[in-house]
């Protein structure tokens, strides 16, 4: 009979480059999904209050937020925009995806309703039917 010498003495190795390697990728995943929703919401909108909020799906290509800073400047996707170059950006938006878009407007609850109707009318000259204005939920316990 053949006897085999048995090793008892080696240590058995967790290998953790692969575990390392996984860790990476998902923390870059994450931080670019976080930089791309961060262009759509500017932080400095502070949104009025609403007791009854509706659910809106988020599909990216269906989906564009307009802001309306404090002093009135309307942003979208970032960047700073006039009226017309609001129009012009949504009417080829809307062409490119050839599906119904949805425009969510934020407006600073500062400012002035004035700004908010300016950019729901750019909006509506761009053809779109039903803009979306996006409030935080009230906490009426609170």
């Amino acid at each position: 009979m053949i006897r085999f010498e048995s090793s008892r003495d080696e240590d058995l190795q967790f290998n953790m480059a692969p575990l390392i390697d996984m860790v990476f990728l998902l923390i870059i995943f994450f931080l670019c999904v976080t930089s791309f929703t961060e262009l759509e919401r500017e932080q400095e909108v502070v949104l009025p209050w609403n007791p009854n909020p509706s659910s809106l799906s988020r599909e990216a290509d269906q989906n564009l937020t307009v802001n309306v800073m404090r002093d009135g400047k309307i942003r979208l996707l970032g960047q700073e925009a006039s009226e017309e170059e609001l129009v012009a950006r949504l009417r080829e938006r809307r062409e490119r995806t050839r599906k119904p878009l949805r425009v969510l407007v934020r407006a600073d609850r500062r400012t002035a309703y004035g700004n908010v109707a300016a950019a729901l009318a750019a909006v509506e000259r761009a053809g779109i039917q039903r803009p979306y204005i996006i409030t935080r939920l009230l906490d009426l316990e609170g």
